[in-house]
């Protein structure tokens, strides 16, 4: 490998919802294929960089992150903050996604909450986990949008929680009546659905896309994707492995959402 740098730095927006030993197991994996220390930061309060920052590739702060799939579109964001795609993404076990790297978004209610379908929860509080997350914000409003309505116009009150697993505990104590959780978090977490259920799933959208400093080697850019391609499986976290997912695919996302007010 000729690229300068003496060590990997991966950063991962994505934890605690997705675990965050996980993305370790991932830094170790790297680390033995590539031969070089690899080193791990997980940024907890945003589901990826913000909107028009430089912070952390663009100032040659990080080499490769995870990150929700709204970070990363469109493809002039991702040039002006100084990232791109690696064209893989993590796919989980789950029938629904047809062996894709795709997640959805699961409306979690507690099991005595009546109703079959998203009308059902009109009225409702709903709890978001952040407003720039496609699983627990942008993927409902989009739905929402379908059907001539908003969040503000359609439940009675929105709370930020501040991540999937605070949405998940608000509702077991009633403090939220129902959260849009990525399905990746409820497959790879060990979270008890006792006493709570899926009243109803929207998607699929991509999963959360892999992405590399632009300015990194392409030597090791295609390294690191060598390497991403031999994770997995593992199943203790119902993780399958990485698969391609072309800019293409993310070209569905959603960036733009109504206002919680």
């Amino acid at each position: 490998m000729s690229d300068s740098v003496a060590s990997i730095r991966m950063v991962t927006w994505l934890s605690p919802g997705l675990p965050l030993a996980l993305f370790e197991r991932v830094r170790q994996h790297l680390e033995r294929q590539l031969n070089r220390p690899v080193t791990l930061e997980s940024r907890t309060k945003l589901s990826g960089p913000e909107i028009g920052s430089i912070d952390p590739f663009g100032n040659d702060q990080a080499d490769m992150g995870f990150l929700c799939a709204p970070a990363a579109v469109p493809a002039t964001m991702r040039a002006q903050a100084g990232f791109e795609l690696l064209e893989l993404a993590p796919l989980f076990h789950d029938e629904r996604l047809q062996e894709r790297p795709q997640c959805f978004c699961d409306l979690v209610v507690r099991a005595d909450t009546p109703g079959r379908t998203l009308s059902d929860l009109k009225g409702l509080t709903f709890g978001t986990n952040d407003p720039s997350s496609l699983s627990g914000w942008l993927g409902l409003n989009a739905a929402l949008k379908d059907i001539h309505t908003q969040p503000s116009q359609f439940f009675s009150r929105v709370v930020e929680t501040g991540g999937h697993l605070n949405s998940l505990k608000q509702i077991h104590l009633g403090l939220i009546d129902v959260a849009s959780i990525d399905s990746n978090v409820l497959r790879s977490q060990s979270i008890s659905m006792q006493e709570l259920r899926i009243v109803h799933s929207l998607g699929p959208w991509p999963a959360q896309p892999v992405v590399v400093r632009s300015s990194l080697q392409p030597e090791l850019k295609r390294d690191i994707r060598e390497a991403l391609h031999t994770c997995g499986p593992w199943p203790e976290w119902h993780f399958v492995g990485f698969r391609h997912q072309g800019p293409e695919q993310l070209e569905q996302v959603p960036i733009l959402a109504s206002s919680h007010g």
